[in-house]
């Protein structure tokens, strides 16, 4: 690893407690600053409120909840948007169809690349 121009903060919403650990481990394995993991809308809402934020990583499904409110608030805000999902782009609402994703299980190489090609935005 080489240490980043700029250490980010990067959101994690999951609600499986080992992938948003192995998620964290790969985003701090790059210098970059992990904000969460949240495993729910409400606590992910509240870390948006309370810093700032250079992109996500947000699991679609998060118990009986989708994570499209937390995709809206960070669309509202500029901030780039990563979906992690086993669905395809298909069972996504309209809206949110542009956004990328990234499939599961994660790859560290995807999370990177995709990680680079979001931090590139900001």
């Amino acid at each position: 690893m080489s240490a980043p121009e700029k250490r980010c903060r990067i959101l994690v919403v999951e609600d499986e407690w080992l992938i948003a650990m192995d998620t964290a481990m790969m985003i701090e394995d790059e210098g970059h600053v992990v904000v969460g993991p949240a495993p729910n809308v409400v606590t992910a809402m509240d870390l948006i409120q309370n810093g700032s934020i250079d992109a996500a990583f947000l699991d679609i499904t998060l118990g009986a909840e989708t994570s499209f409110p937390i995709a809206e608030k960070l669309s509202e805000l500029g901030v780039p948007v990563t979906f992690v999902s086993a669905y395809g782009k298909k069972e996504i609402p309209s809206q949110f169809r542009n956004f990328d994703m990234l499939s599961k299980p994660i790859m560290s190489t995807s999370l990177v690349r995709q990680m680079d090609k979001m931090l590139s935005k900001t």
